[in-house]
């Protein structure tokens, strides 16, 4: 099927074209005007002397003739002046050798237009077609790269672009193809480093934590306590790194499909449940259904509430619902709040960068974000602490 684009686009080089020598023949026939030749068809001519009406040729008194002054002048510099009649024949006049004569000449029929008028419209075709073979190539093989693109854009795997070397994009399209298998391979490599430094972690964090138990009773309780916080945080991000990788390389793959927000809430009570001697952890669902990428709202909420814990005071309010056609996932807590201006927290994770220090955490959370087309919203309630939303739209 053609598209849209090509034929706005050939259309408007072809317009442009006849355009352009539309105006250069008019160009021409204005700088050949004063030198017209007039041809009579001579079939014309024996044709009505065959009907007994032949073109007749005659004198006639000039002021018999009312001509304005410019056509006046050529008559009398003795130029041939054509007059074409209402019933499709002409008569012609010239100056007699007499100055107050002119002959006339006629009338006759209409000549048959010009071999040039044909040559122009054959023209205007030839043109037609040529742009034609020329533009809907290069249109064909750069919707091809469009959609292979796409392709690549979608599953971050080597495209084959199927150019045929004779295309003027044909090294276009071999530089894609390179790029997108260079591409491929960092992020294959990036992938396989990072699980691997990620598993390879826990084998000495396991060892740290067999020796700490051993030498429990040479460290005094509060230097014991903060390893042991430090290896457990330790072990944390690690896990948590592991699931955000494995998620983060299908997750482009994944549809929305609908989400049981009772059930949801259900899991996450569930995992944080230890918490609930020191701290109270409430979770609301206000909506049913949700449509998402379950595994990754659930990461994402995991975090959320991961970040809350080290601030909260006493409660930690947990809730899921639809507001103005979007879906959003809070977590407040009552902590002491933001010391930086909401703004920047969310330019920062807007833009992807996470050097300011605020957690992998919450660098999950807007990359969740992103995969549903949200934001990932960060300001201070009004009873004191932080509220941090992930909103993204809702498919009802």
């Amino acid at each position: 099927m053609i598209s849209r684009q090509f034929v706005r686009f050939y259309l408007l080089i072809l317009l442009s074209c006849a355009a352009l020598l539309w105006s250069l023949g008019g160009l021409y026939q204005w700088l050949q005007q004063d030198h017209q030749h007039y041809q009579i068809d001579i079939e014309n001519v024996f044709a009505q002397q065959q009907q007994g009406q032949p073109p007749q040729l005659q004198q006639i008194p000039r002021h018999q003739l009312y001509f304005p002054p410019e056509i006046t002048e050529l008559l009398q510099q003795g130029e041939v002046i054509a007059v074409d009649l209402s019933n499709g024949s002409s008569l012609y006049y010239r100056q007699s050798e007499q100055p107050e004569l002119v002959y006339q000449f006629g009338p006759l029929p209409a000549a048959t237009p010009p071999v040039s008028d044909w040559l122009d419209l054959l023209l205007y075709v030839a043109l037609a077609l040529l742009f034609l073979g020329l533009l809907w190539p290069v249109f064909r093989d750069i919707r091809a790269l469009i959609r292979k693109t796409k392709d690549f854009a979608e599953h971050a795997k080597p495209i084959k672009t199927n150019i045929e070397k004779g295309s003027s994009l044909y090294p276009l399209a071999q530089s894609v193809e390179q790029m997108s298998l260079q591409i491929s391979q960092l992020i294959e490599i990036n992938h396989d480093m990072s699980r691997t430094v990620a598993h390879e972690t826990r084998t000495p964090l396991a060892r740290m934590k067999f020796t700490l138990s051993l030498a429990a009773a040479q460290l005094e309780p509060r230097f014991q306590q903060r390893l042991q916080q430090d290896i457990e945080e330790i072990d944390a991000l690690v896990s948590n790194y592991l699931d955000f990788s494995k998620l983060e390389f299908f997750a482009v793959q994944q549809p929305m499909l609908p989400i049981n927000c009772g059930a949801l809430m259900q899991e996450l009570a569930e995992k944080f449940d230890i918490y609930q001697h020191h701290l109270h952890i409430k979770f609301h669902s206000r909506i049913d259904c949700c449509h998402g990428i379950a595994p990754a709202i659930l990461l994402a909420a995991q975090n959320l509430i991961a970040n809350a814990l080290r601030y909260a005071q006493q409660q930690i309010d947990v809730e899921i619902g639809e507001l103005d056609g979007q879906y959003f996932l809070t977590v407040q807590d009552d902590g002491p709040g933001l010391s930086e201006h909401p703004d920047h927290l969310q330019r920062i994770f807007r833009r992807g960068d996470n050097s300011s220090g605020f957690g992998l955490g919450l660098y999950i959370v807007s990359k969740v974000a992103e995969w549903h087309q949200g934001e990932l919203c960060i300001d201070n309630h009004r009873a004191g602490g932080a509220r941090v939303s992930l909103c993204w739209p809702s498919q009802r």
